[in-house]
């Protein structure tokens, strides 16, 4: 059966005729870029980087993400002490601005995901996880948020001669959480949400 489907890059709606065999690639015919393409084992490949992103969770946020020393004294600090800190010195917006991108919405992105690959099969639930996947795309752009984070990190080690900086155990962590959850998302096929059990076979 031909499958109709727009060209996410020049919008061109077009025709695919009949069955598109397994690990082939569709093109746009105005403008070469692909269009149609599934990827093979992609709820598996999203639940292992999920679970993956999930273990790490916990380190990043208990252990210190940079040992400062200043003066001869050496501090140690963790995500969440430092929002303390910013909540008590009345930075109220960027202290609630680092809770969101640093332990919320990571957390809420994880469970997302392992709830969404964990219940594909089930014949319930599909709006709830077409909901739960529009909520991850639309609060990924905010997670990048950590990636600045990791950026004054580094930039910070770089105050040789005022203070000395190193990377604690749990940047390692944040920076692995960072990417997994990255990761997990590209490779999830969002048509799982909304293929039947016989079509998802195909490239489970």
């Amino acid at each position: 059966m031909d499958k109709v489907v727009a060209c996410g890059t020049c919008g061109l709606v077009q025709e695919v005729d009949g069955e598109v065999p397994l690990g082939a690639v569709v093109k746009c015919a105005r403008c070469n870029f692909q269009i149609f393409h599934r990827r093979v084992d992609s709820g598996s490949r999203t639940l292992a980087f999920s679970l993956a992103a999930g273990i790490l969770y916990f380190p990043s946020n208990l252990y210190p993400i940079v040992t400062a020393e200043y003066q001869g004294q050496s501090v140690q600090t963790t995500i969440f002490q430092g929002i303390s800190s910013l909540w008590h010195d009345g930075q109220y917006f960027i202290g609630g601005l680092v809770f969101c991108t640093s332990l919320f919405t990571p957390a809420l992105k994880i469970l997302g995901l392992i709830f969404i690959t964990l219940t594909l099969n089930w014949p319930r639930f599909k709006k709830t996880r077409a909901w739960i996947y529009k909520i991850i795309r639309i609060i990924d752009p905010w997670n990048m948020l950590e990636v600045f984070l990791l950026a004054i990190c580094v930039s910070m080690v770089e105050m040789g001669e005022v203070a000395t900086v190193h990377p604690g155990r749990g940047v390692f962590s944040f920076a692995a959480v960072v990417v997994l959850t990255l990761c997990g998302t590209l490779t999830f096929d969002s048509r799982l949400l909304w293929d039947s059990a016989a079509e998802r076979k195909k490239y489970e």
